[in-house]
């Protein structure tokens, strides 16, 4: 009976889902065809675009100047009341704007949230264990998590991000070099790969380790002979201008879209000292957490999927620096838990960290109670990340037990076969 009830529960689910995709992929392009000229919707494509549109006319360290970028921008959109969008990201990444700056500014949109999207997609279909009887489509239901909206209502790359720690995690078991790609490739938003070298060495992941770090040295040369020298003194002048001006000030109108402890301790007054060091001590403990489980599994209960899940799970808390549209991350550790549950049984607490995950994005967006909702969103990545880590310490253990059951019955099948005359 339970079974069936979860059944009709998952089916459901997953068609509210496709029709909230779906629902608002059709309001995205009523807006922007009620536009003239640029929308704001998706807008912070505007951008990337602009970046590589500079890169493209051979002036690629203006994208790190605010005031050519903000001159390309308004001769874009041409609207002064349009505030100016940085670029906060590594050379190598006008690569990949430069490609989209070669059509233009509506199509590369489409292309760019089309093509990332599929990404997202194909991730978390590949996450879902095979022959779950109950759950093998369950990777619809990420197409209605609130994240998804957020983040193509921005334009931005949550959905490129997950892709690559999603691929990770399934290539990690079976092809390492790959899953060390994705990881370099996660380079271009760096914040986002802060855990990961850790990570990597607490698993023993080395050859995973060594391709990620090719992988990053290969961008940034390819990056170098691209753009010339001179693309790195003004990439770093820019991140120094991103903590000064953008991090570090008090300022309601942008910390409100900060997901992290640091975010949330600005936000309600508190120093800059305050909010650094809470965000120094919640990231060195849920580092703490992850290498102790990852260090705790023995060598035949590993799992790639589910030390990428748990590490997925870990970024958002070690990194002061991660916007709302970023919490589509928490797709990976969503899948790969509820496809554990779904296969072996919910664990208590499971449901109410996956629901609560589910509906943070939600969650963030409330403003009662002066902005305290909006920690919400903190305590479900936390619960989700607690849940992944006691699950894959779980298989650490029942492997550990079946392993010691092995030996037992070979053992007394050998001592009641009869002897030979």
């Amino acid at each position: 009976m339970r079974s069936r009830l979860a059944f009709y529960l998952l089916r459901l689910g997953e068609a509210l889902s496709l029709v909230a995709f779906l629902s608002f992929c059709v309001m995205w392009v009523q807006w922007q065809a009620a536009t003239t000229g640029i929308s704001k919707v998706s807008g912070d494509f505007v951008s990337f675009w602009t970046a590589g549109q500079l890169a493209l006319e051979g002036r690629a360290a203006d994208a790190y100047r605010e005031q050519p970028h903000f001159l390309a921008q308004l001769a874009l959109h041409g609207d002064p009341e349009w505030g100016y969008l940085a670029f906060f990201y590594p050379p190598f990444f006008l690569l990949l704007s430069a490609g989209f700056a070669l059509l233009g500014y509506f199509p590369a949109l489409c292309l760019w949230l089309a093509t990332s999207c599929t990404g997202y997609i194909a991730a978390l279909r590949a996450l879902v264990p095979k022959g779950l009887r109950e759950g093998g489509s369950i990777w619809v239901l990420f197409l209605g998590y609130p994240a998804v909206m957020i983040n193509a209502g921005f334009g931005q790359n949550g959905f490129l991000s997950t892709a690559l720690l999603g691929g990770a995690a399934v290539w990690l078991d079976r092809r390492p070099a790959l899953a060390g790609v994705c990881l370099g490739c996660l380079a271009y938003k760096p914040q986002l790969g802060l855990i990961v070298p850790l990570a990597l060495a607490a698993a023993g992941r080395w050859r995973c380790f060594a391709v990620a770090g090719a992988t990053v040295a290969i961008l940034a040369a390819t990056a170098t002979l691209a753009f010339g020298t001179d693309i790195w003194p003004a990439f770093m002048a820019d991140m120094a201008v991103a903590r000064r001006d953008w991090l570090e000030p008090a300022n309601p109108q942008y910390l409100l879209y900060l997901t992290t402890i640091y975010g949330a301790v600005r936000l309600h007054g508190g120093s800059l000292a305050l909010a650094y060091g809470t965000q120094a001590i919640v990231s060195v403990a849920a580092a703490f957490m992850l290498v102790r489980a990852l260090r705790q599994r023995a060598p035949g209960a590993r799992s790639g999927r589910a030390e990428g899940a748990a590490i997925a799970a870990c970024v958002p808390f070690c990194s002061p620096f991660l916007l709302e549209y970023d919490l589509v991350i928490l797709a990976v550790p969503m899948a790969w838990l509820l496809g554990e549950a779904l296969r072996d049984g919910f664990r208590r607490g499971e449901v109410v960290a996956l629901v609560g995950a589910f509906l943070a994005p939600v969650l963030f967006k409330a403003t009662p109670f002066d902005s305290a909702l909006r920690l919400g969103v903190i305590i479900a990545a936390a619960l989700l990340f607690a849940a992944v880590l006691r699950r894959m310490t779980e298989q650490r253990a029942h492997f550990q037990a079946t392993a010691a059951v092995v030996p037992l019955a070979e053992k007394f099948s050998a001592s009641a076969t009869p002897s030979a005359f």
